[in-house]
């Protein structure tokens, strides 16, 4: 075989379990989450930050979880995939969204997250 082949099939080294979402952080740091006027979209939830992470020190690993059938669902896809993470576990949900997640850093040790 080639190395193409055997790095496709090679055995996983880490695999998470567990939530991805979208998270939109406010950009205005300091300020109350009633107050942000703007957001930063990127990848969050924890399986879904350790994969990415794991990923990026060169090992293979993959996350399992459940997306909806929309257009942060594909955002997350489109993310895992550029990180390298393998998502054949990954399951597209056409019955549910995607989990969004909006957060602020209003002060030291002071970070609201609102769940949808």
């Amino acid at each position: 075989m080639s190395e193409a082949v055997d790095a496709e099939y090679a055995p996983l080294d880490v695999i998470t379990i567990g939530r991805a979402s979208v998270d939109l952080y406010g950009q205005q740091i300091g300020s109350r989450l009633e107050d942000i006027t703007s957001f930063a979209k990127s990848v969050g939830g924890c399986p879904a930050n350790i994969s990415v992470g794991t990923a990026r020190l060169g090992l293979r690993s993959a996350l399992l979880t459940r997306v909806g059938d929309e257009q942060m669902g594909r955002f997350i896809r489109e993310q895992l995939t550029r990180e390298g993470v393998n998502v054949d576990g990954l399951k597209t949900d056409k019955e549910r969204l995607t989990a969004l997640v909006l957060l602020s850093v209003e002060d030291e040790g002071v970070s609201p997250m609102i769940f949808y």
